[in-house]
């Protein structure tokens, strides 16, 4: 069954209602095709979501599709193309693994190095690994020979595999693959075309263009839509088939104009006008006997004659929010008319049934309603719908949890799989900045493979100033790190042997050593004092938590669970909540804030801007809507009448909660009972006001909330110095925002805009140069003069600023250019498109911030990244726009971008003099300092690291044969590097062979001597020296070895005795024995020593 509406929000609206009574309905949504973009980065979950929907049409699975009229005129590629490239692989299947990796290249999977993504793939050896465009997860096909011995489904994060499996189906990555025919006819049609010498190109080499989609009449020739992967039977629903036309016409419209602009421009092709179908030939299509039409009045309607009608007669259910006396009265009238009564409730079924019990009314409640319901019964049940009705024909009144509580429906969603976002060697490539703890910092130049005396070894190889090289040890690796924390390429090589490497590092860490006791000390004076102790929930509290419409995430809760928890104690709270913008850092201060007036004090709620104490106040007072709260906004846009009087309300404790910028914190303003202060975006304050903040937190709860996250080292590393909670899981799966890198142009910009204006939305242009602003917003207006466009920025008086903003908050504006001041804090969700200019010229975290902006509401976003044409890049900004085309939350530049915006975090926390060292030393150093810095200032043991020295006359490397890319390899030195005992080596060989199979002797020689570094640093030795026939052990003034347990423990070892010198050394000697062997009796020595630590029992 196809059900068809006039638009994407529609589609959206109606797929979540069907879901509530049919949960395997699909959603078909219309796919995104820039007519002139050449290189753009399209949702993979939006092609998962068609080609699954294609591959159950075309296997004949019974499914209910929700489509808007949009999707349904879009030209596709015929069923025969996708089945052509979609491959069932079974276990047992002969096929040389070369073979099923160009098969899968040939249907659209790009090849990576890393599998980590829908629609990658990669070949390690006799293994594939691939993430299906429709899976949930990838699979990694293992070969034995010819032939596919197991196929297991792995965890994309940690790469580890989960279950086994027997049979894949896998479809193409793309709904465009590409046989020789329709290569063929793309060249043809493109050989004219100097502008599209580059898809030529790679349709000659045998790939697929990026934008291939966009040209699909150039390739296939057949006008197939979405009706002809439909069975001739299918019903066909029509809601409101005269707004379907309308909606078609527009669309169709709009495109044609877009093209026409395109071409003007002399971009785009010709055929491009066969992507869209227009209108009557799609109306005509819909014309089967199969197809039904919905209208809400009785109308007729032209293009498509209906045989009869059918009418139904139903009534919407009045909302019961404001007493529970009229639902009482409404299911005895309902009973009375012999009616049978419906209870979906939700969570709050138990509530109910308490709710009906004391009114008089019996209700048995279940959970999942399995069964016919009787005459007269009234039933509560736990699940949810959309919305209630009356539907006296069937004498059925169901009543939802909207109208019984006020909560929105929102069908449950599975909890996204969030990367840590951890940035390791994976992700360094030849020529980036590396930090070396011991040498400083330095230039990653590949790595080396040197044999010596036959033993095969590699090493990292670093530059420093001057062409100084240093080779290190792969056994070393944990020592560097990719250096993060300041601009790359303002950042100086250390000099080799200078001593100012050594400086720098003990300034930093005297630095980081007086904050941590600072801080300390500060926070125990804080808890020596004692503050006031809140009662706990209120029944109101509950109502309140349960009226929230959304699914709580678990970080949500859990940060909300140590705010009560403190405010139910006698201690002071000063507590630091972060969270990205629109992970729900309101929700749970407002939930404080309610607590803190149950208990008849008051909560003033301090933020940066105007624009954001409105935001608050609007949220705040829909949330505390049906509670006796009074919330009122201090703000320069109240007249002097109202000022005087909110402060005169606030003073005499009229007003419970007072949100408010900087005003609040004025000498006339004064609280009654002041007893918790929310803080949002504390370091965009002036110094002046951060003192007065300080005056007013000293005896009062504070809650401060953060949009920037923090580094979770660092936050790890603060606990029990700086209380702290951290949202990091986003409130629900939400469409990956659609980024497309281009070049600017100006039909591109139009079409943008005019996309976004169709569905009533609103645009962000950044444009940050302030001081050609207003020709730019002049040259826009004559290009869309049919948006209405305004511009902003943070040279304009506060008050014009502010004004501006409010006014597009408002709807008063389309388009508002801006510069960069909207990366924070602004929460606008009917601004979903965004078009960056010059992106090239911003950092990673910028642009993702800045993205982060749109795609905020339950509709998809658009982000434009945009560069001049002809513009010859440099170097780090043709990188940095090579990272930003996989901008997705698998990439690498993903992961550099949280990592630079926890920087950025780090120095909001801990301040701009600390953000200045953590940029000298780098981030990760910077967090291993400060770890061992508070723990020293609360009086914990901190260890010396002891970096023990490995000489081991053995081949020890990974081979290329084994993990040919050296990324791959890089990564795996890594993580071997890394391990600390016998289940970190574990894991590690687990992991080698379930990615990459049979370990080598190379790589366990490399494990082992990972294992017994770590080992002998635990017994403090410094040097581990393995040659033929002895080995040595040289330990360290503070080895922590009982001196009587050493002495015997050392007579159980043959050929082991003292060696005299400045330092305690162990030395072995075993006659005939070769390098490899005398290893094996270090391990042994080493493994009796450990019996003979202090802590040995």
């Amino acid at each position: 069954m196809l059900v068809v509406v006039p638009s994407e929000q529609a589609a959206a609206r109606v797929h979540e209602e069907l879901c509530c009574y049919y949960p395997d309905a699909v959603l078909f949504p219309a796919r995104e095709l820039p007519l002139n973009a050449h290189s753009y980065v399209q949702s993979q979950e939006l092609t998962s979501k068609r080609l699954r929907t294609a591959a159950r049409l075309i296997k004949g699975e019974p499914c209910l599709i929700v489509a808007p009229i949009e999707a349904v005129m879009q030209r596709m590629a015929p069923p025969s193309v996708i089945s052509a490239f979609t491959q069932t692989v079974r276990t047992g299947m002969v096929i040389e693994p070369a073979s099923l990796l160009k098969k899968f290249i040939d249907a659209g999977y790009s090849r990576e190095e890393m599998c980590e993504g829908r629609g990658q793939v990669c070949l390690r050896g006799g293994c594939i690994d691939i993430f299906p465009i429709t899976a949930e997860n990838p699979v990694r096909i293992e070969f034995f020979d010819d032939e596919i011995d197991t196929m297991r489904e792995f965890d994309p994060l940690n790469q580890r595999s989960t279950e086994n499996t027997d049979c894949v189906e896998i479809l193409p990555a793309t709904e465009l693959p590409l046989d020789r025919d329709m290569r063929q006819k793309g060249i043809a049609a493109l050989r004219s075309k100097a502008h599209y010498a580059a898809e030529t190109e790679i349709l000659r080499a045998g790939g697929i263009p990026q934008n291939a989609l966009s040209l699909l009449p150039l390739f296939v020739r057949n006008e197939i839509t979405l009706l002809d992967y439909l069975p001739e039977d299918a019903l066909i629903i029509l809601d409101e088939p005269s707004r379907i036309e309308e909606s078609a016409r527009f669309a169709f419209s709009r495109f044609t104009d877009n093209l026409a602009d395109v071409l003007h421009s002399g971009e785009g092709h010709e055929l491009q006008a066969g992507l869209l179908n227009a209108p009557s030939v799609t109306m005509a299509a819909l014309d089967r006997s199969s197809t039904a039409m919905l209208f809400a009045f009785s109308r007729s309607y032209q293009l498509i004659k209906p045989k009869f009608l059918v009418k139904f007669d139903s009534r919407q259910i009045s909302r019961y929010v404001q007493g529970d006396t009229a639902l009482r009265d409404d299911i005895g009238l309902w009973r009375q008319k012999g009616f049978s009564v419906l209870l979906y409730a939700g969570r709050h079924a138990e509530r109910l049934h308490d709710i009906l019990s004391d009114l008089g009314i019996e209700a048995p409640v279940t959970q999942k309603l399995g069964r016919d319901i009787v005459e007269r019964e009234i039933i509560i049940t736990g699940q949810t719908i959309p919305r209630g009705f009356e539907y006296p024909e069937l004498r059925l009144a169901v009543v939802s949890e909207y109208e019984l509580f006020g909560s929105e429906y929102r069908p449950e969603t599975k909890p996204t799989k969030h990367p840590h976002n951890r940035l390791t060697l994976y992700d360094l490539s030849v020529g980036d900045l590396v930090v070396h703890e011991a040498h400083g910092i330095g230039r990653f130049t590949g790595v080396s493979t040197l044999t010596v005396d036959g033993k095969t070894r590699d090493y990292i190889e670093l530059c420093y100033r001057d062409g100084d090289k240093l080779f290190i040890p792969t056994d070393q690796m944990d020592r560097v790190q990719k250096y993060i924390g300041g601009e790359e390429e303002k950042q100086k090589l250390s000099k080799l042997g200078s001593g100012e490497w050594q400086k720098t590092v003990a300034r930093t860490r005297a630095s980081v050593r007086k904050l941590a006791f600072d801080l300390v000390k500060l926070y125990g004076e804080r808890a020596r004092r004692k503050g006031f102790r809140f009662s706990k929930d209120t029944d109101w509290q509950q109502r309140l938590e349960l009226s929230f419409p959304y699914r709580e995430t678990p970080d949500q809760l859990t940060s909300i669970q140590e705010i009560k928890a403190d405010m139910e104690s006698d201690k002071i709270m000063d507590r630091l909540l972060c969270g990205d913008v629109g992970y729900g850092k309101t929700e749970v201060a407002l939930r404080a804030a309610f607590k803190c007036t149950m208990d008849g004090k008051q909560c003033a709620f301090l933020v940066p801007t105007t624009i954001l104490a409105q935001q608050h106040y609007n949220t705040l007072c829909s949330r505390y809507s049906g509670f006796p709260i009074k919330v009122e906004l201090l703000s320069r846009f109240r007249t002097p009448a109202e000022q005087a009087r909110i402060k005169k309300q606030t003073a005499d404790g009229t007003i419970d909660i007072l949100v408010g910028t900087h005003s609040i914190l004025s000498k006339d303003v004064k609280f009654k009972d002041l007893g918790l202060l929310i803080i949002d975006e504390e370091q965009r304050f002036g110094v002046n006001h951060k003192e007065q903040i300080k005056n007013l937190k000293r005896n009062i709860d504070v809650l401060t909330l953060s949009a920037t996250p923090i580094p979770r080292t660092l936050h790890m590393s603060m606990s029990g110095i700086r209380d702290m909670s951290v949202i990091e899981t986003p409130p629900e799966a939400r469409y990956p925002v659609q980024t497309f890198v281009v070049e600017y142009n100006d039909a591109l910009v139009r079409e943008a805009i005019m996309k976004e204006l169709a569905r009533g939305g609103q645009v962000y242009i950044v444009y940050n140069i302030v001081k050609t602003m207003d020709i730019f917003a002049e040259s826009l207006s004559k290009l869309v003069p049919e948006a209405r466009i305004a511009y902003a920025h943070g040279q304009m008086s506060e008050r014009r600023l502010e004004n501006t903003m409010m006014d597009f908050m408002d709807y008063k504006y389309d388009v508002l250019i801006c510069s960069t001041i909207i990366e924070s804090g602004l929460d606008i969700s009917n601004a979903n498109t965004m078009i960056v200019y010059d992106a090239d010229k911003f950092g990673l975290s910028q642009l993702y911030q800045l993205r982060g902006r749109v795609g905020r509401g339950a509709r998809l976003g658009y982000a434009y990244l945009t560069f001049r044409q002809n513009k010859v890049l440099s170097e780090i900004a043709d990188k940095r726009l090579s990272a930003i085309k996989e901008f997705t939350q698998f990439g690498a530049g993903f992961r550099i971008a949280m990592r630079d915006l926890e920087i950025r975090g780090a120095g909001d926390i801990l301040g701009a003099e600390q953000h200045g060292h953590m940029a000298q030393v780098g981030y990760d150093l910077y967090c291993k300092m400060i770890d061992a810095a508070v723990k020293e200032a609360k009086g914990e043991t901190v260890k010396t690291e002891i970096d023990t020295v490995m000489e081991i006359p053995i081949d020890a490397h990974i081979p290329k044969k084994y993990i040919p890319r050296e990324t791959g390899r890089i990564s795996m030195y890594k993580r071997i590097a890394a391990i600390t005992d016998i289940d970190s080596f574990r894991d590690v060989q687990d992991e080698l062979i379930d990615r990459y199979g049979e370990i080598p002797r190379s790589v366990q020689n490399l494990l082992d001597i990972a294992l017994y570094k770590s080992r002998a640093a635990q017994l403090g030795i410094l040097n581990f020296t393995v040659h033929p026939e002895e080995v040595r052990f040289t330990f360290g003034i503070d080895a922590p070895l009982d001196g009587a347990k050493l002495f015997a423990a050392v007579g159980t070892i043959d050929g082991a005795a003292f060696a005299a010198g400045e330092k305690i050394a162990l030395v072995i000697k075993n006659k005939h024995k070769t390098g490899e062997e005398m290893f094996r009796i270090a391990q042994d020595a080493v493994n009796t020593l450990l019996l003979c630590t202090e802590n040995a029992g």
